[in-house]
């Protein structure tokens, strides 16, 4: 393979692992997604370290755990002694552009690209008690839409935002909605490419994050009553934390009230979520097309991966939602790239953090030091210098609640209080039957495991810290001191 490879990153925003042809999903049509999987490697047991958007986004791009990193949740601002991905790129020559949604807040991440667009374009609106949500300042892509001769509405501008779970389909033309316009300013970049350097694309895409505007022909493609059943269960939530029943009245949710909405309105708001995923899939296609057409496909390496999940329904919870549970942790992570054998499927206990070191290897570099994730594929020379024993659990954090999760068991951590959540998963895949209260032998263990993985996956290599070396005089093992001046 010539040179260094090029490099498309693909986010998903709220897509769960489960809701892809290619993962089992019995309805769902992504044909692109499946066949991106057939030709790399798809791993089943990938896991985000954060709930929400931010703080996950912060990891893919840091390689580092959120308790590190510092975006513990939304509204936290990267901190400027981060190196991320692109800026580590563009210093081992890469040309680097993001279209479409990052969520980073960072000078140097902002800084480390060349190129950006269709940034920003989703209106984050807040509920007007006067009901006007008029645009007299168009964002780019408002004015695209504009110019096709049609309005672009999203949020509490849509008519039944709420009392629909923001599932709201559109009428406008496939080609109008905001992932089609994402996906059309990839493609411009890629064939408006005139460098001789290799490229990073973070091609980021706004869906399928509510609200759930489907448009064109993917508004309605989905009947509501084809849709698959919600994992609910009598008691679920009684033996959860109170945190869980809290949150079914919260008086700020964009969804309030979503506890009373009927099963007829959960499958439509989850009819719409899979047009959404669909329609992200033929961008998705569209930009793979590209690559082939203009002979780039074997030099790209592409990962496609989400920066977590959504409840859909399950527990009977619209959208995300502050809790460590598969739905929202369990996302989609495929690679494709040589070093990767293509059509094969790793049940390995992989996280975000390992992104970051994954894709410097398939580039031929050297991850730094302080980056905390493991290398999933890539040059074999690489992989024996890391020579780790494979994870057997993996971690995730939501401010107050943090958790490991093993093949067979989740542990959910409420720090200080005497209640937490305990799930058997070979029993109860779906966490339907918290068992900490019925098994403290059990919740005991998983607590002692959960305290070492912190211990193991500690920061002490952070990219600010000052050290020096010394030896142990007894023991002959090297030591590391951190300055004070």
């Amino acid at each position: 393979m010539p040179g260094k490879p090029n490099i498309l990153f693909v986010t998903a925003d709220h897509l769960r692992y489960d809701t892809l042809g290619c993962n089992g999903d019995p309805v769902i049509q992504t044909p692109a997604i499946d066949r991106l999987a057939a030709e790399g490697v798809c791993f089943d047991n990938g896991f985000v370290q954060n709930p929400v958007c931010q703080p996950s986004r912060a990891t893919l791009m840091t390689g580092r755990y959120p308790r590190h990193h510092g975006v513990r949740w939304n509204g936290n601002r990267l901190d400027e002694n981060e190196m991320t991905l692109p800026e580590f790129l563009r210093n081992a020559g890469y040309a680097t552009a993001c279209v479409g949604k990052h969520h980073i807040g960072q000078k140097r991440f902002l800084d480390a690209f060349d190129h950006m667009a269709a940034g920003n374009c989703r209106r984050n609106w807040a509920e007007r008690a006067d009901g006007d949500y008029t645009v007299d300042r168009p964002n780019p892509f408002e004015q695209y839409v504009r110019e096709r001769g049609h309005e672009y509405k999203t949020g509490y501008a849509l008519p039944g935002f709420r009392a629909n779970l923001g599932a709201v389909p559109s009428d406008l033309p496939d080609d109008c909605h905001i992932d089609a316009y994402v996906g059309m300013k990839a493609r411009e970049y890629l064939e408006n490419l005139s460098t001789d350097k290799p490229f990073f694309l973070w091609l980021g895409f706004y869906g399928p994050h509510h609200p759930y505007v489907p448009s064109g022909r993917f508004a309605r493609m989905y009947e509501p009553d084809s849709v698959p059943s919600f994992r609910r269960a009598e008691g679920d939530i009684g033996k959860k934390p109170p945190e869980y029943g809290s949150y079914f009245h919260a008086r700020d949710h964009k969804f309030r009230g979503f506890d009373r909405a009927s099963e007829a309105t959960f499958r439509r708001m989850k009819a719409a979520y899979y047009g959404m995923v669909s329609q992200l899939d033929w961008q998705l296609g569209l930009t793979l097309d590209l690559l082939h057409r203009k002979g780039l496909a074997p030099n790209t390496i592409v990962v496609l991966t989400s920066d977590h999940g959504d409840f859909l329904g399950d527990h009977g919870i619209a959208a995300k939602g502050p809790f460590l549970l598969d739905c929202m942790l369990h996302v989609p992570l495929i690679v494709r790239a040589p070093g990767c054998a293509p059509g094969t499927r790793s049940d390995a206990l992989v996280e975000s953090v390992d992104v970051f070191p994954t894709l410097a290897a398939l580039a031929g570099e050297e991850p730094p030091e302080w980056v905390q994730g493991r290398r999933l594929c890539g040059p074999p020379a690489a992989q024996a210098r890391d020579n780790q024993p494979a994870r057997d659990a993996v971690y995730a954090e939501a401010v107050d609640k943090k958790c490991i999760r093993t093949r067979d068991w989740k542990y959910i951590h409420y720090p200080a209080k005497p209640y937490g959540e305990l799930y058997d998963l070979r029993e109860d895949p779906y966490e339907l039957n918290n068992l900490h209260a019925e098994r403290p032998d059990k919740a005991a263990e998983m607590r002692a495991a959960f305290y070492a993985l912190l211990d193991a996956t500690e920061d002490f290599r952070h990219p600010s810290y000052k050290r020096f070396s010394g030896t142990d005089p007894a023991s002959g093992r090297p030591l590391t001191h951190y300055h004070t001046w």
